[in-house]
């Protein structure tokens, strides 16, 4: 299983990069979100938490992690404030709940003002095969991955900047790169949730809207399903959500990324995957969307 995992020879750079590399590092100046309002659901633990950490060091004005337990929220706050002078915020909410993301937001910015980015990291993950799982909780990957995130959406856009607003959505290579057997729950709706991006894309194309797969990581989460080791660090999604931000990814617009491809090569490639509308959804073999 761990060698599947690996999605061998899928690189789309020449470079595959396992950990955080200067190009994306929080610390670099390029890609400095100083003045900036981040929100990132999910924020509590794992790599919701790492993210959050890398704004803080990016220099954010204020970083609001939202997540459906305070005493984790709580605990994750206290983290946040050691590595930089970021106000730090919490908001008890599930992503499912439309009002809650909606009074969240809202609150945000009347406390620190208009949002600039947010960071859809809250996820679900039910693992059994197929004839055995409980359907309900297998719709629940739905409920959270791909409803969740249009309500996490439109929460944003409600409360959001003028000033580049960007929309940054947490995917995996299991929803396009491979079919893994007892994952179908995760895999399916999160091909949804990537559909779902690029629609919102192409209808509000004033907000920079784009998915990554995050990397082979282990977590609360995945610790579920078969996925109980790490191929990457922790430090690689984090560096790469915030250099998705920065005004170098402005190509990125209703696209698939993956952290482990070099972004300096993506930059250099950035004419030819916009002409030929690459590294989008699409059935393989016939065509690409418009």
């Amino acid at each position: 299983m761990a060698q599947d995992w690996e999605f061998a020879a899928t690189s789309y750079t020449k470079t595959y990069h396992r950990e955080q590399y200067p190009a994306i590092d929080p610390k670099n100046p390029a890609n400095s979100v100083k003045g900036k309002v981040v929100v990132v659901t999910g924020g509590g633990k794992g790599i919701g938490l790492r993210i959050s950490r890398a704004f803080v060091e990016a220099g954010a004005k204020a970083v609001a992690i939202l997540g459906r337990r305070q005493n984790v929220l709580d605990d994750a706050k206290r983290e946040l404030e050691g590595f930089g002078a970021s106000k730090i915020l919490t908001f008890s909410a599930d992503v499912s709940d439309g009002d809650a993301l909606n009074k969240a937001f809202a609150a945000i910015k009347e406390q620190v003002g208009p949002i600039n980015i947010t960071v859809a990291n809250a996820a679900y993950l039910n693992a059994g095969l197929l004839l055995e799982v409980d359907v309900e909780d297998w719709w629940k990957g739905y409920e959270v991955n791909v409803k969740g995130t249009l309500l996490t959406y439109r929460a944003f856009f409600a409360n959001k900047s003028d000033d580049n607003p960007t929309f940054i959505s947490l995917n995996t290579g299991a929803s396009h790169a491979m079919v893994a057997p007892t994952m179908s729950s995760y895999g399916t709706s999160k091909f949804a949730n990537l559909h779902l991006v690029t629609y919102l894309a192409a209808e509000n194309p004033e907000v920079r809207a784009v998915s990554y797969h995050p990397g082979v990581l282990e977590s609360e989460m995945n610790s579920k399903g078969t996925i109980k080791f790490s191929f990457d660090d922790m430090s690689l999604p984090a560096g790469f959500a915030v250099w998705l931000a920065s005004d170098k990814a402005d190509f990125v617009q209703g696209r698939m990324l993956w952290a482990h491809w070099d972004v300096e090569e993506l930059e250099a490639m950035k004419e030819d995957i916009v002409k030929k509308n690459e590294l989008v959804a699409k059935l393989s073999g016939f065509g690409s969307p418009n």
